[in-house]
């Protein structure tokens, strides 16, 4: 079978199932992928996001106002751009980030189960060498 298919069907299937169970607790895959950045660049503007992301402006501002509607997410002014705002989490941010990490983790846990501990190793290993040649 071609590789860039197996790929694309496991990663649709990973993003199927992380969303269902990320909808049981009242977000979606895209909600959790701000969060993530939002945490891992603290403070980010909404335009590094859609950057990052690869997501439009559009989007992004609804993802950021419904995040900001459940307070997981905080809008302060940026202090040299006074048209856009920082993005902090809050701490029910914090918190429920975790709860979603370790849903999320429950989830590849239960994809990545079929192989032996060395297989994961050989698989993330190799997974993270492409994801590094694609940084470069």
């Amino acid at each position: 079978m071609n590789t860039g298919y197996l790929l694309m069907n496991i990663s649709k299937k990973l993003k199927y199932d992380l969303n269902q169970a990320l909808l049981e607790k009242g977000i979606t895959v895209q909600q959790w992928a701000v969060i993530q950045q939002v945490d891992l660049k603290e403070p980010v503007t909404a335009t590094e996001l859609v950057h990052i992301l690869d997501m439009d402006k559009p989007t992004i501002s609804g993802i950021v106002q419904r995040l900001e509607k459940k307070e997981l997410l905080v809008k302060r002014d940026h202090p040299t751009d006074k048209r856009s705002f920082l993005l902090s989490l809050t701490e029910i941010g914090r918190s429920a980030l975790e709860d979603y990490q370790q849903l999320s983790d429950h989830i590849v846990d239960n994809l990545l189960s079929i192989l032996t501990e060395q297989e994961q190793a050989s698989f993330n290993h190799l997974l993270s060498k492409i994801n590094q040649e694609m940084r470069d």
